[in-house]
């Protein structure tokens, strides 16, 4: 009786690992948010059941619509260089995006969800929390959908998973290894962003769990109308710098809940007189552009927006080339994460550094 071929499935069995694992590794996509030692371990795998690929068609994934692309507001910088990563993974399959704000405005979300489904787009692409994921689930189930965001904020779509969770512990544990027994948060309502919360409680949780003392600022929106721009997290920086006498408190170090209010709060203080890292240290998420700016030097965490990227092109090819893959593997729901890291710069020092003038 002839041996039937082996599958993926085979090898995610003998690996110990998902079949979308798997896949991810032996097509080398994306393989860089994937432990060494797993990557090893499914290539062993795969050697030793002398597992043989599909070959692949000559032909690239070239759509006649393009990826709706979906962000909560473009003049937070984070996400223009999440759309440019993407834009620049799919250079080789000659995909394109189109790109459009909701605002948090669930009715938004939704009309642009539609327009999807009646064949104005062949996907969509979420870089936040969608605000009504039952409504993206269920067109999830007649066109690829796919978020980059946490865990529990987009069930039963593919997904790209920001762990902020721990980034929040990261930046945290940063500060606590500098000294600092006071840190400060400064961030808008974490209740309204699943990833703001996330990164409140993570870095809240750390600085408890150390015996140590943190305090969450928050701004509302309507506080800001007084401030100049359009760009929320910036003002939320600047109207908590400017408001708040960290150093009465004792306060030496600042999380601020992304690059931008971090940014918005340097400013407010530089003008106060404070010096970043001799009188106050800081650190934001993101790692924007700007921030590794000499005159910027912001002490960040990043979510490697590239890999971002690269794995979400890669999971629309194979959403939309269910051919090249196996039956099973183009039912699953894939699920890639991408863990945070800290990018460290010279806006966060030892607490009672000495001035260098």
């Amino acid at each position: 009786m002839k041996k039937s071929k082996t599958t993926l499935s085979d090898v995610a069995a003998a690996a110990g690992v998902s079949v979308s694992t798997v896949s991810l590794v032996l097509s080398d996509s994306a393989i860089s948010s994937i432990p060494l030692s797993t990557q090893m371990r499914v290539r062993e795998a795969a050697k030793t059941l002398h597992y043989l690929p599909r070959p692949k068609k000559a032909s690239s994934l070239k759509p006649s619509l393009p990826v709706l692309i979906l962000t909560s507001d473009l003049t937070n910088p984070y996400y223009p260089l999440l759309v440019e990563r993407l834009e620049r993974a799919a250079e080789k399959h000659d995909l394109q995006f189109l790109c459009c704000n909701t605002y948090h405005q669930v009715e938004r979300e939704r009309f642009l969800l539609s327009q999807a489904e009646k064949g104005q787009f062949f996907a969509a692409v979420f870089l936040y929390p969608p605000d009504d994921p039952e409504y993206a689930d269920k067109i999830n189930r007649r066109l690829p959908v796919i978020a980059i965001c946490d865990k529990d904020a987009a069930l039963g779509i593919d997904l790209i998973e920001l762990n902020n969770y721990r980034a929040g512990c990261i930046a945290a544990e940063h500060l606590l290894s500098y000294g600092h027994e006071k840190i400060a948060i400064f961030s808008s309502d974490p209740s309204r962003s699943i990833s703001r919360s996330n990164r409140v409680k993570g870095a809240t949780d750390t600085i408890a769990q150390a015996g140590k003392t943190s305090r969450l600022f928050v701004v509302d929106r309507t506080a800001l109308q007084d401030i100049p721009g359009d760009n929320t997290n910036y003002k939320t920086g600047v109207f908590l710098g400017r408001g708040i006498d960290l150093r009465s408190e004792s306060y030496s170090a600042i999380i601020a809940v992304n690059d931008m209010v971090a940014m918005g709060a340097m400013d407010a203080l530089t003008n106060r007189g404070v010096r970043f890292p001799e009188d106050m240290s800081i650190i934001g998420f993101d790692n924007l552009l700007y921030t590794g700016l000499s005159r910027i030097s912001l002490t960040t965490v990043d979510y490697h927006t590239d890999m971002l990227a690269q794995a979400a092109v890669a999971l629309l090819y194979r959403r939309l080339h269910p051919q090249e893959a196996e039956a099973l593997l183009s039912a699953t729901r894939f699920k890639v994460e991408c863990p945070p890291n800290l990018v460290l710069r010279s806006s966060t020092a030892a607490h009672g550094t000495p001035s260098s003038l």
